[in-house]
């Protein structure tokens, strides 16, 4: 099965840090996609905001780390945001509560634009907004 997957800031950073209370759960989903040869798509933005607050949070060495990590795997892959994906995820936020970032409607719009439910993001927005957390609703 070939799985497209968008990918939160949220379950990024649980995966790159082994004390994290998700990272086990992470873990898992990452090791389950790469079984599954999915496809864990990170909107730039997402990309930029892991790296510039690993940079900030842990050490920049780290933040070196991953940012390499997203971008030469064969599982992750970086993409840019388009005009219409970028105003999708406005359209979106203006109709969310104060709670749920810019960022989680960016990666809404990007299953969207992808055709996909599922967000490797733990936000409760995204199940709210009627996606499937991967590790979390597809369980149910």
């Amino acid at each position: 099965m070939n799985l497209t997957v968008i990918a939160d800031s949220s379950a990024l950073f649980s995966l790159l840090i082994t004390t994290d209370a998700n990272h086990a759960v992470a873990s898992k989903i990452s090791k389950e996609l790469v079984k599954q040869e999915g496809e864990l798509l990170i909107p730039g933005e997402v990309f930029s905001e892991v790296v510039n607050i690993l940079g900030k949070k842990v050490s920049k060495d780290q933040a070196l780390k991953a940012g390499h990590k997203f971008i030469y795997s064969e599982v992750f892959f970086v993409l840019e945001t388009t005009p219409s994906i970028r105003s999708n995820a406005l359209t979106l936020y203006e109709k969310q509560p104060t709670s749920v970032s810019f960022t989680d409607c960016l990666v809404m719009a990007f299953a969207d634009a992808y055709k996909t439910k599922l967000i490797f993001g733990f936000d409760s927005a995204f199940q709210k907004n009627g996606y499937v957390r991967l590790g979390m609703d597809d369980q149910k």
